[in-house]
Order: C-alpha cells, then sequence, then structure tokens
C-alpha cells in the first residue's frame, strides 16, 4: 500500500490556471501539438492547469498522484478530508479507492511520485467506465484490463503502433484518456484502434483470433474455454513436450496487421493438393494467415517421435474446401503452408478463406510428431460455432 511521497510534488515550476474558452490557444508549446483538442477541454474544465510560463509541458510524465487527482477532479467525486503538505494527493487516493478505480494493490513498487506507466493507467481508466469492474470482487489481470482499455478505445497504440505497456504516461497522454473516460460515461463513443485490440489481445491470452477472425472464432461452443496456460503437449511417457507460444491470426489483406513481419510472407507459399502446386501466399486476396508458434521442449524417444519438426504439429477442421476452385488455382477454404517446394518442409501455419465455407463447428488442436501407428496425444485449444452458421 503506496501512502508516503518523498520531497515536494512539482520542483521548479508553478501550476497555474488559464481558461481555455476564453483564450482558445493560452499554451505556446501546444498550440501545434496532436493532443492540443484534449488540452484544451482538460483545462477547460478545470482539473488540469498549465505552467506560469504560459507552457502545459504535454510530453512530460505524470505521477501516479497526479493521474488520480486529475481523474477524480474530473469526474467530479466529491473529496473530504485534509493532508499534509508532504501527503496532499491522500485525499484523492481515498476518493478513487471508495469509487473502485484504485486499489490499494495496485502498485507493490515505488511510491505516489512515480510516474505512472500505460499498464497502470489502464487499470484506472476501464474502472472509471465500468461499474462492474469497480466492485472489489472484479480481480482482472493487468493484460486483461489493457486488453480492455484497448477494446473500449480508451486505450490506443503509440506512433510506431506498439501498445507500451510499461512506458510513462505523458501529460497529453493523461488529458486525452480522461476526455475518453468523460465521452464513454456521458453515453458517447470511441473510435477503436483495431490493431491495438490486435495487440492487446495477443497480450493477453497469447491468441488473437477472436479479435482477427470474429466469423469463424468469435463465438466459443458452450462447452469449450480458451486456456492459454494450456497451449502444450507431454506425453504420458514423458518423452515428448512441445509447447504453443501464439496462435496468431495475420490478416492478409491489411498489409499494417501489427503480426506481419512475424512470417516471411513474401517467400512463403500455400499448398493447393488439388492442383498438386505449391502457390505464393502473397498473392492471396481475402484470407487469413493462421501461425501456430511453436517448439518442442524435448524429444528423448526419436523411434516413436520425429525428429523432423523443430515446432508443434496442429490440426483445424471444420472447413469445406471446393474442389473445382482449387483445381483452377483459388484458395476456397484451409490450406498448409512451405517455403519449399510441394509437400516439402511444411512451416506451421495455414491459410483460410475468408469466405470459406464451414460445417457447424470448427476445432482447433495440437499434437505431438508421433510417428504412425504411435497415438499423436492431440489436445483440443478450442471448440467454436461459425458465426455464419449460428445467426
Amino acid at each position: 500500500m503506496l501512502r508516503k511521497i518523498a520531497g515536494p510534488f512539482i520542483i521548479g515550476a508553478t501550476l497555474v490556471s488559464f481558461s481555455a474558452s476564453a483564450e482558445p490557444n493560452p499554451f505556446t508549446d501546444s498550440a501545434a501539438h496532436w493532443a492540443k483538442e484534449s488540452i484544451e477541454k482538460a483545462v477547460g474544465k478545470g482539473y488540469v492547469d498549465g505552467y506560469e510560463d504560459r507552457t502545459f509541458r504535454p510530453d512530460l510524465s505524470v505521477t501516479r498522484a497526479e493521474f488520480v487527482k486529475m481523474v477524480v477532479t474530473a469526474l467530479k467525486l466529491s473529496v473530504n478530508g485534509k493532508a499534509s503538505d508532504g501527503e496532499w494527493y491522500l485525499p484523492y487516493v481515498n476518493v478513487a479507492v471508495g469509487a473502485g478505480i484504485h486499489r490499494w494493490s495496485d502498485f507493490s513498487s515505488g511510491d505516489w511520485n512515480t510516474p505512472i506507466t500505460r499498464q497502470e493507467m489502464s487499470r484506472m481508466i476501464v474502472r472509471a467506465t465500468d461499474k462492474e469492474l469497480q466492485k472489489p470482487d472484479a480481480a482482472k489481470s493487468d493484460s486483461e484490463l489493457m486488453y480492455l482499455a484497448a477494446k473500449a478505445g480508451l486505450i490506443q497504440g503509440l506512433s510506431g503502433g506498439q501498445l507500451g505497456e510499461s512506458e510513462a504516461t505523458t501529460r497529453a497522454q493523461s488529458v486525452t484518456v480522461i476526455e475518453r473516460i468523460l465521452t464513454v460515461n456521458g453515453g458517447g463513443k470511441l473510435e477503436v484502434d483495431k490493431h491495438a485490440v490486435n495487440r492487446a489481445e495477443l497480450a493477453w491470452h497469447k491468441t488473437n483470433i477472436f479479435t482477427v477472425m470474429p466469423e469463424f472464432f468469435g463465438k466459443v461452443s458452450p462447452t469449450s474455454k480458451w486456456n492459454p496456460d494450456n497451449m502444450f503437449v507431454e506425453t504420458p511417457d514423458g518423452n515428448y513436450r512441445g509447447e504453443l507460444d501464439a496462435l496468431i491470426a495475420i490478416d492478409l489483406d491489411d498489409l499494417d496487421d501489427p503480426h506481419r513481419d512475424m512470417v516471411d510472407i513474401s517467400n512463403l507459399k500455400w499448398l493447393n493438393l488439388r492442383a498438386a502446386k505449391a502457390q505464393p501466399v502473397s498473392e492471396l486476396k481475402g484470407a487469413y494467415l493462421l501461425y501456430f508458434k511453436s517448439r518442442v521442449v524435448y524429444n528423448h524417444d526419436p523411434q516413436t517421435y520425429s525428429t523432423g519438426y523443430d515446432y508443434m504439429l496442429y490440426s483445424v477442421t471444420g472447413f469445406k474446401p471446393n474442389f473445382e476452385e482449387e483445381r483452377k488455382g483459388n484458395l476456397s477454404a484451409f490450406s498448409q503452408t512451405s517455403y519449399q517446394d510441394f509437400l516439402k518442409g511444411k512451416f506451421p501455419a495455414a491459410v483460410i478463406s475468408k469466405n470459406a465455407e464451414t460445417g457447424d463447428d470448427i476445432f482447433v488442436s495440437i499434437q505431438s510428431s508421433a510417428i504412425p501407428p504411435n497415438n499423436t496425444y492431440d489436445k483440443r485449444l478450442i471448440w467454436t460455432i461459425p458465426v455464419k452458421r449460428s445467426e
């Protein structure tokens, strides 16, 4: 529980108030800043101030104490009680805790003068917009809270596309996300950064299939549940173990897909069994790439388990190919991939047509590299009901 803070809150600068309504661009350093509009709104509403030298310092990092004060003030929560100069922030923190926006267990290191990270900020902003998450028993992991923040449009990617979970939050970022809180709480809608959601989902539970491929994986069977801790196969004889580090969906039509550079798409080929040839993945339109990023942890019995794979084998069932279309060279459903010639040196990824016909169910599994007739020890990862079939 953080209560103590060393030293003064602001050093070498004085915060003063400016009226954004009376003077549209009061700050010399924010007139051309990307957060200009949010800065003006925030100052006009009175939950943040500029400095006496008529600067806002938008790229200055924000402490935990500062951010809590801004959120509490912007939400117009009643603050009672007094605190000493050294602990001026405690009334605001107590209000935030009482409102379910902050929890004393949120910070395990540092103090209230520590710059707040984007991950730490995401905890507060999600709770500030969701009454269910404000309840004491609503426990969520940091990675899930970041995902929820991105999905709601509260958090967007940085200039390089990264979420920047461990990066310090700036004053500009702070007022921007607080304005988004006020928009959501006022019944408004936010623009959602789909790439930020994509990244956040993958960081949360080692897959992004639910975000990128919702038509196929958006409805999970009631008897199935995605478990990121269950992405491995360990055979009963103790001789083989393989682990799936991530199941990554890449939209081949999106040249800015954040995970596109994980695979050398320019040299990858899909195996057209009907035409008996390997065709360039880079030429596909209207398709996804499903990459099983995996590794073999150990193989103590090469007589039973093939050593020809340094990755885990997989299976995806439920897609119905159109043989006539594939004989013409068109991907119609599902196909494995390779970096070499036809049926040689397979790569642990599949291409799936966005227009693929499906059955009633889709199953995704991983398995050992057992040499027939030995047991492959399949493990089902997910069972979904395609949206096209369930509507």
